[in-house]
């Protein structure tokens, strides 16, 4: 079996508008089996390293993307801000 490993996990996302730069970044941890892509022992299928950098990254990239769009609604507001509708 192989050796359970842990790796670091951050991903960034730069929004730059109107001269300025704004970078957003969410850190997590990925830990598992690494199997490089072969077939994992049937016990293990969902809990590989590679799944689990997958899973990682994706709620990382949810958690950026949320506060880039929240800090972008309130630096650029429009009229249906103020109706309660979202624009982003």
């Amino acid at each position: 079996m192989p050796m359970n490993e842990h790796l670091p996990v951050t991903v960034t996302l730069t929004v730059e508008v109107d001269g300025h730069r704004m970078t957003f970044e969410a850190h997590g941890k990925a830990m598992g089996p690494r199997y490089h892509g072969t077939d994992p022992d049937p016990y293990a299928v969902d809990s590989t390293l590679e799944d689990s950098v997958r899973r990682t990254v994706s709620h990382a990239h949810i958690d950026v993307t949320a506060r880039a769009q929240e800090s972008i609604r309130r630096l650029y507001p429009v009229h249906t801000d103020r109706l309660g509708l979202r624009s982003v």
